[in-house]
């Protein structure tokens, strides 16, 4: 085995484990920092200020939230680049919630701003990443639209930790799930699963909902993958295990 197939095998089997302690508290810290600066990545010095650890340690800790596909660090930096549902660097996904305006990754992340904030909010972007506008608006019930929207996963979730940043774009809203096929051929990109924008708001407050305190980034990959049973999403396409080194 090259050590291009080690390192995503590491990757997958990194996923079945429950983050510790310390990365827990610096994961959520991350969080907490896009929320007080309004939309900016906190440093290393402030993370390490907010979890009263030392500089190494919260280094330690980012470099194993990466590993386990939590977080992306920058290359050749300790600055966070993105951390779901947060992205530090401009996307198609802005969201307008409780008084400030964040870029999340995705279609799923920008709920996952509203969920994790608990507030209402206003997501803009484009069906299929392309040129058509679409607004869905997050309200106290749920997200509402003009029109009935799909959100479309390209990745198996089981593959999400190889590459969080592919898998994270590649998560796009349509508004006709039967356009899917053509824009999947039309830019050479996997033809996934469309979930309903409501059953993806519900995975949204599953996964990123309490994601301000430490104890949500503890769950094991079973907690995770019982979000996804909980939201009705149990075909193989969203099976988390592990494959085999």
């Amino acid at each position: 085995m090259s050590r291009n197939d080690v390192v995503p095998a590491v990757r997958r089997y990194a996923l079945a484990m429950a983050l510790g302690p310390h990365d827990s508290r610096v994961r959520a810290a991350v969080n907490l920092a896009f929320v007080e600066s309004g939309g900016a990545p906190p440093r290393i010095d402030e993370l390490a200020t907010r979890v009263e650890m030392t500089r190494d340690e919260v280094f330690d800790a980012l470099k194993r939230l990466e590993l386990q596909g939590s977080i992306i660090l920058r290359p050749g930096t300790l600055d966070v680049w993105t951390a779901p549902p947060f992205s530090a660097t401009p996307t198609l996904f802005r969201v307008h919630c409780d008084g400030a305006r964040y870029w999340a990754g995705c279609a799923w992340c920008a709920l996952g701003v509203c969920a994790l904030l608990g507030a209402p909010g206003m997501i803009t972007a484009t069906l299929g990443g392309e040129d058509a506008p679409v607004a869905i608006e997050v309200g106290p019930t749920g997200p509402t639209s003009a029109r009935p929207l799909w959100i479309h996963f390209a990745v198996p979730a089981a593959r999400w930790v190889e590459s969080l940043g592919y898998s994270c774009a590649t998560i796009q809203v349509f508004d006709d799930p039967d356009a899917i096929d053509a824009w999947a051929e039309r830019h050479r990109l996997p033809r996934g699963v469309a979930v309903p924008l409501e059953q993806t708001w519900q995975l949204a407050k599953g996964w990123f909902g309490g994601g301000l305190r430490p104890e949500p980034h503890k769950r094991h990959r079973s907690d995770l993958q019982a979000v996804f049973a909980e939201c009705g999403l149990t075909d193989e396409f969203f099976a988390l295990k592990p494959r085999e080194i």
